[in-house]
Order: structure tokens, then C-alpha cells, then sequence
């Protein structure tokens, strides 16, 4: 019998991005599901098909008092609650990037266990590895340095989430598991080109019509991307398999340039102009990669939908969208 089935869970975060699909194969697993979400940057549309399967709380978790009344019955807790942005929105917003994670972080945490819940997922970030780490990235990198200059206060608050999740686990009798997850994206991303992420940032460029097409950085460093499809199985696995309090990636070690990013939204898109790279904003991660060796161990998985694959899915999605949401910001 699936691990999931008849199990009272709560997802943080379940009608954001990666926490969407994490909620759909969480229904589909017969899990009795409770998502709680903001809905400010949530959205139920995501979720509609599932909307009569789940309970949904649209609760603020920065009140203490509403975390302990979602958490109370529980057996697992997913904590996606979270501010996550992209590079430029993080450099010049370390203090809010900072407080308001730490704040999601502890308060769902600490209700969790004043609740008795047994099993709980903190989503860490690949942000608290260190400019110079070692590529592909194995966990290990996490224990030294400090996170990456132009993600630093998103990345401490992280890393600290994790120092936290440890102690739990050591001293409150809560089982807490660490997810890493590497560059997310997928249909359901944001397209805010203020906070966007790589990917939606210049497939919007493009279907805007913008010719050069102004990319960020040298357009040399690389990245995986993994859709959040593969993150949230991966969270699911990790959740049910994996030992507690040991960090493990959630990513591949399919690298790939930004410029070589570009060429391939612009194969699927069908159009072809040309890129600018503006030097004057940071590369960030020079190469970025994840040593999957512990996933593939605990969990047997890892990631495996092709980035061309992926990327068309997003193109078609926005397509049919509505012409003011696909312009974003």
C-alpha cells in the first residue's frame, strides 16, 4: 500500500508553483490532504482540478496561532512556505529575503511539533552552497563558506532552516527531512519579470517581441533546470524514504549554458532574436549542478524530464493564457 494512502497531510504552500503539483500527486496517492496558502502568490486555478479532493486554508502562517490550528492532527507536514524570487529582486532584498523564510520556517516547524506530528519536510534551497563548491555539488559543500554573494540572504535564512530542522529532530522527536531543491521551472512559474526566474524572464522577452533580447550576466555560467513536476516527486520520495536530518538534492547534473538556454527557448518558440547580455548584472553561480549520488541511494529517482520538454510545455501554456497575464509585470 502506497506509503501516502489514508495519511493526514498538510502542504504549506500547495497552490504555489512546485506545491501545485506536489498536491495533485498527493491526491492521487489517496493521501487526506490539507493545503494551506496565502493566495497571494498562490493561486486556486492551479489546483481547481483537485479543489473538491482537499481542504484548503487560505491562512497567514506569519500568525503563529494559525500554524498550530492547521497542524494540529496531522502525521505529515510538506513546508514549501516560502519567498522565493529571482537573482535581482535577492540582491537588493537580503533583509526581507532573510526574515520573512526564517519566519515561515520556525513558526511551522515549531507548531508541527508542539502538534506531535511524526514526519516533516523542510524545503531548503541549492542557494546555501557556496560560490567555489565543487560541481556536480554533493551535500557535504553545504558545510562550508557562506551561501552565494548575490543569494546570500535568502541562502542563510535556508541554512539555518536546516541547522533548525536538526536540532528538532535531535531533541523534540520529530523526524524532519532536508530537500534541496536545483533551479525549478514549468508551466506554472511566475512571469513577473521583477521577481521571475531565468527561463519565464526570457521566454516572455521573446514573445514580447524585444530584439536584442537583454539576458543578465556574461550568458556563460550554467545551471541544471528541473521541472517541478521531478521536484515535487522528488520531495514525495524523500519525504517517505530518506533518513532524517540529512540534507540531499533534489536536481541533476545536466548542465547547460544560459546561452545555450537561450537558443533553445527560441527553437520552440519559433523565433529568433538576438540575445544582449548585460555584464553589468552578476553571473551569479559561475556552474551550478547537483551530485545526485544520495537521492538516486535513498530514493532510487532522479530527475528525468528533458529541459526541451519541459520549456514546450511552458510555451504552450502561456500561449493559451491570456494576453495581460502572459505580458506579466
Amino acid at each position: 500500500m502506497s506509503f501516502w494512502k489514508n495519511k493526514k497531510v498538510l502542504v504549506t504552500g500547495g497552490a504555489g508553483f512546485i506545491g501545485s503539483y506536489l498536491s495533485e500527486f498527493l491526491v492521487g496517492e489517496g493521501a487526506k490532504l490539507t493545503i494551506v496558502d496565502s493566495l497571494v502568490r498562490g493561486d486556486k486555478s492551479r489546483i481547481k482540478a483537485i479543489l473538491t479532493r482537499l481542504d484548503l486554508k487560505a491562512v497567514d502562517l506569519f500568525d503563529y496561532e494559525n500554524c498550530v490550528k492547521v497542524c494540529k492532527g496531522q502525521e505529515v507536514v510538506l513546508n514549501l512556505a516560502a519567498k522565493v524570487t529571482g537573482i535581482e529582486y535577492n540582491r537588493f532584498n537580503m533583509a526581507d529575503m532573510f526574515e520573512t523564510n526564517m519566519k515561515l520556517q520556525t513558526n511551522v516547524l515549531h507548531a508541527a511539533s508542539e502538534c506531535g506530528v511524526k514526519r516533516f519536510l523542510q524545503v531548503s534551497t541549492a542557494c546555501i552552497y557556496p560560490h567555489d563548491a565543487k560541481v556536480p555539488t554533493p551535500e557535504s559543500e553545504g558545510e562550508r563558506g557562506s551561501p552565494e554573494p548575490t543569494n546570500e540572504g535568502y541562502g542563510f535564512a535556508k541554512l539555518m532552516g536546516e541547522k533548525l530542522a536538526k536540532y528538532y529532530t535531535k531533541e523534540k522527536g520529530i523526524e524532519v527531512v532536508i530537500g534541496r531543491p536545483f533551479n525549478a521551472y514549468g508551466p506554472r512559474d511566475h512571469f513577473d519579470e521583477a521577481t521571475s526566474h531565468v527561463i519565464p524572464a526570457i521566454m516572455k522577452r521573446i514573445l514580447d517581441g524585444d530584439n536584442p533580447v537583454v539576458i543578465w550576466g556574461s550568458g556563460n555560467q550554467s545551471r541544471v533546470f528541473v521541472h517541478a513536476k521531478d521536484i515535487a516527486r522528488g520531495m514525495m520520495l524523500i519525504t517517505e524514504k530518506a533518513p532524517p536530518a540529512q540534507p540531499i538534492n533534489i536536481g541533476h547534473d545536466n548542465e547547460i549554458t544560459i546561452k545555450e538556454l537561450f537558443q533553445v527557448i527560441c527553437k520552440v518558440v519559433g523565433k529568433f532574436p538576438k540575445p544582449q547580455y548585460d555584464t553589468s548584472k552578476p553571473d551569479g553561480y559561475p556552474r551550478r549542478a547537483a551530485d545526485v549520488t544520495l537521492l538516486r541511494r535513498y530514493t532510487g529517482f532522479v530527475p528525468s524530464i528533458s529541459l526541451e520538454d519541459g520549456i514546450r510545455e511552458m510555451y504552450e501554456s502561456f500561449v493559451v493564457a491570456p494576453r495581460p497575464s502572459l505580458r506579466g509585470a
